[in-house]
């Protein structure tokens, strides 16, 4: 079969997805992304540029163009709202069924007037979905899980509104059959649920946010503000390693937080006029420049090295974080107007199921096992499965999209021996 005839399966359509579908897409190989959510991008959509004067290389901006190439690139199909439910050897390749929600907002008529989301009464719970990044399509989504008419088969004001005609309710999943050459896992990561440390306040203490949030609001919004009130904080806290290098939680470092923080620290700072402090245990080092862009943050941030005991509700909608700066000391009391908390990178959710229909191994933390070769991508053993990104371990921005091309250029090479 010539290689232009075959046909890639990648699962996941965010920053690692996308790399590699677009490197096969352009050597003229047929790329189906299967996407779970309504829009594409995964958590890298979410990321805002932290630019102050000049760059400081959060990798945040090689999101965009990646996403305008996938999306209008002649041989890649994205199917969303769509999950693996089976994959079976067969031949040279793969048979595999997928199972596809509806778009209750037509793709092909919307014209993202943004009425609905307007006249949406549940829109403030995320009933109308908005996409992140600004050249994925469609814009707007209807989540069934919060949508009232899911609830009472009554509210329609959002269907009644549009003048495209464009909001139907009537349609129902359909399984969808495939043959592939390849199958790339790229289906990334699972932010640490920040509500499993109970001790920090998250979702007890109205201005405890998490980072992602934070950058979401700052990308959405270009500004932040206290969930409480709408204020705009003057002091920020951060606390590093939730959910990371925790006996209790995951014990591992995820490799992005410090370096989030650190940038978006100094962005607040040089943006806003933030005052910002930051908890921390050790520094993970990242970039080629790390110690030079540690001592420039350091002139700029209150760096504690403590990791706090309790965080509380204080008045004003203050956080109020006890910690104790040194062994032995009394503990101390600070006041603070946000409170960020630096999340760590889990397995993702449908890892184990994945593994049980790919015939894939799990790491004690319940990553995808990468190959025996080690920091290979591919799975070898002529298998045809590939792994892309956080799938395999967590990683910044840079290393998903080097793992990802690397794993596009094993793909190619399996394909033109197959």
């Amino acid at each position: 079969m010539p290689l232009t005839e075959k046909r890639v399966l990648i699962l996941g359509g965010g920053v690692a997805g996308a790399t590699a579908g677009l490197r096969l897409a352009e050597e003229g190989i047929g790329v189906i992304i299967v996407e779970q959510d309504d829009f594409i991008g995964g958590y890298g959509a979410q990321l805002a540029c932290k630019a102050l004067e000049s760059c400081q290389k959060c990798n945040g901006c090689l999101v965009e163009p990646g996403l305008a190439d996938i999306l209008n690139h002649p041989n890649v199909e994205i199917l969303r709202r769509s999950r693996l439910v089976q994959a079976s050897r067969s031949g040279d390749g793969y048979e595999v069924k997928l199972v596809q929600q509806p778009a209750y907002i037509d793709p092909e008529k919307c014209t993202a007037c943004g009425l609905c989301l307007a006249k949406c009464p549940a829109a403030g719970e995320g009933a109308i979905r908005q996409a992140l990044s600004p050249v994925d399509r469609p814009r707007l989504a209807i989540n069934p899980e919060v949508c009232l008419y899911f609830k009472d088969q009554k509210s329609t004001l959002c269907r009644e509104v549009c003048p495209e005609e464009a909001i139907r309710f009537d349609l129902s999943p359909q399984e969808i059959s495939l043959k592939v050459e390849a199958i790339i896992l790229a289906t990334g990561f699972k932010p640490y649920p920040a509500e499993n440390k109970t001790r920090y306040g998250y979702g007890r203490v109205p201005n405890v946010v998490t980072g992602l949030e934070l950058e979401a609001q700052l990308r959405h919004e270009g500004r932040i503000t206290r969930p409480s009130d709408g204020k705009e904080p003057k002091r920020v806290a951060f606390i590093q390693c939730v959910g990371s290098r925790d006996r209790t939680g995951n014990n591992y470092c995820s490799r992005v937080c410090c370096g989030y923080a650190l940038r978006l620290g100094r962005m607040l700072k040089h943006r806003f006029g933030a005052e910002v402090s930051l908890f921390y245990m050790d520094f993970q080092s990242f970039g080629h420049d790390f110690d030079r862009f540690l001592a420039s943050a350091r002139e700029e941030l209150e760096t504690i090295r403590s990791m706090p005991g309790d965080v509380m509700a204080g008045p004003e909608g203050q956080v109020e974080v006890h910690y104790q700066p040194e062994p032995g000391k009394e503990l101390i009391c600070r006041p603070f107007d946000l409170l960020v908390l630096s999340v760590g990178l889990t397995p993702g959710q449908a890892n184990p199921e994945l593994a049980d229909q790919l015939a894939l191994e799990l790491d004690p933390h319940g990553f995808i096992q990468a190959a025996a070769k080690g920091e290979g991508a591919g799975q070898g053993n002529g298998s045809g499965i590939f792994l892309a990104g956080t799938v395999v371990r967590p990683m910044d921005m840079a290393e998903v999209a080097a793992h990802a091309g690397r794993a596009a250029v094993e793909t190619l090479a399996y394909l033109e021996g197959s």
